[in-house]
């Protein structure tokens, strides 16, 4: 017989049984459930209550059973488990279409061709819909592409940088001038190398920058030029670390940006920080450049023989003004690969007939015995007087120092850094590995392109090396031939000048 959900009990069991719901609660519960009531057995025993999970199993059974029947029409069932699968497929294209229709907003689109493109709206793109859309590609920011090469693991921190085979492509960074887009990717294929040049061409993009920047109605002018230069540096960055010079010049516009009255007009702040980028440029670096030449030519003697190693600019200047001036000496060019700049610097002294030799810096050993002193640039000067500079600049004075050879280094004061470094792995530039396997830089086939691909072997081109102290004997700078150890009271002289 059909009861309702209470359970039955003897009458002795009512003292057991006073704390159960009553019988109007329970028909209740029968009313909202819809379920069928328990059976009583008749000898008396009763039934627990059915649980919560119990009945939510009940219900989902008559569901099933309702689609069941709803099939046997002509409908296909559905399970549990394409049910899951459907919905994930709708998930999965939502995800998508979301993810391209922010790329599309942020980042511009560059078409085969060439041309610089940009992305003004977003139908322009056309974006699957629905579960059956193909799975797409996943977009990724070209500037942060990680390079497919192997990484050497003990310079893993050096290789945080991205892949700069990126630059090559002509896309339109959104808040980056577009003189800085050629600029930096012009630093990242090594067109423009050298502290100096690079540190020149990042000057003449601030000029560039400067004349160009319109203000807001709503906002300062060195505020937002302040902000326009912090985007278009930080583009330069992830082309190629700065080097020392670049990192002292920017801080110093910075310095006298903040320096601007906010009382004058857009124009004459203008004006004001053009001359001050033309004033460092003509006192730190044209002015400094005449003064190291006047100081090292005083050094240079008749019948010289000069040992300089790769290409610096500022060597090629001494050596130029010293042929200028009526000097006879000769020249030993020391070069490496795989930059090979020591061609250029030959280049430049055998136009000025200057008599020269040229040797690779394996044999520089062979001909210290005849060079009467060496000539060296510098990338940046560190605090604990370390030189920073082309790698093999290390070897080279070790070999002139067990030769006792003099070894002068050549370094405006706008390259000293506060950085202090012992070795070349804390801090360094990496150069593209590839080119180790090339001869003489060309693209001609190569003996070592069968080691290109070896499981056995990390390629590792670091750009520069330390040499330590002791190995130097002075520096020429445009204040006087210093030892090493005074990059300390010179960084507090020129810190207490700008304060």
């Amino acid at each position: 017989m059909n009861l309702d959900d209470s359970t039955v009990s003897a009458p002795g069991d009512q003292t057991k049984n006073k704390h159960k719901p009553t019988k109007a609660k329970k028909t209740k519960d029968q009313k909202q459930t819809g379920l069928k009531a328990a059976v009583v057995p008749l000898d008396g025993t009763a039934n627990d209550k059915l649980t919560e999970k119990q009945l939510r199993k009940l219900e989902w059974e008559k569901k099933l059973a309702e689609q069941k029947k709803d099939s046997a029409d002509g409908m296909e069932a559905v399970s549990k488990a394409a049910l899951k699968a459907k919905r994930r497929e709708q998930q999965e294209a939502q995800r998508q279409a979301k993810e391209v229709k922010v790329a599309v907003k942020h980042e511009p689109v560059d078409k085969p061709c060439g041309n610089l493109v940009s992305v003004t709206s977003e139908t322009d793109i056309k974006l699957p819909v629905g579960p059956q859309a193909k799975k797409l590609p996943e977009k990724s920011n070209p500037r942060l592409k990680k390079s497919s090469r192997k990484h050497v693991q003990w310079v893993q921190h050096l290789y945080s940088l991205p892949n700069p085979e990126y630059s090559s492509k002509l896309v339109n960074f959104n808040g980056v001038h577009p003189a800085f887009v050629k600029l930096g990717v012009r630093y990242s294929e090594r067109v423009i190398l050298g502290s100096n040049a690079r540190c020149f061409a990042l000057l003449c993009a601030i000029k560039t920058l400067i004349e160009d920047i319109e203000t807001p109605p709503t906002q300062d002018f060195c505020r937002h030029a302040e902000d326009m230069l912090q985007s278009c540096t930080n583009y330069l960055q992830e082309c190629r670390p700065f080097a020392v010079s670049m990192s002292n010049a920017l801080r110093s516009f910075k310095l006298q940006l903040r320096r601007v009255d906010s009382s004058l007009s857009d124009e004459e702040k203008r004006a004001r920080l053009l001359g001050a980028i033309e004033t460092y440029i003509s006192n730190d670096m044209v002015k400094a450049w005449d003064a190291i030449c006047l100081r090292v030519n005083e050094k240079i003697w008749e019948e010289d023989v000069i040992l300089t190693y790769g290409c610096s600019s500022l060597i090629s200047k001494i050596l130029l003004r010293a042929k200028n001036n009526g000097k006879n000496f000769s020249v030993i060019i020391a070069d490496s690969r795989p930059l090979l700049e020591g061609r250029e610097l030959l280049r430049r002294l055998v136009s000025a007939h200057i008599k020269c030799s040229y040797v690779l810096n394996d044999h520089h050993s062979s001909v210290m015995k005849r060079a009467s002193k060496v000539l060296v640039g510098a990338h940046a000067l560190l605090t604990n007087g370390c030189l920073m500079s082309r790698i093999g600049t290390a070897q080279l004075a070790l070999a002139a120092h067990n030769f006792n050879k003099p070894v002068l280094v050549c370094c405006e004061i706008y390259k000293f850094s506060e950085r202090v470094q012992t070795d070349s792995f804390e801090y360094n530039d990496i150069g593209d590995p590839d080119l180790l396997y090339s001869v003489d830089g060309s693209s001609a086939p190569s003996p070592l392109r069968s080691y290109r691909n070896s499981s056995k072997l990390d390629t590792l081109n670091l750009l520069y090396d330390i040499t330590p102290p002791h190995l130097i004997t002075g520096v020429a700078t445009e204040s006087a031939i210093l030892p090493c150890t005074s990059v300390p009271a010179i960084l507090r002289i020129n810190s207490a000048e700008n304060m």
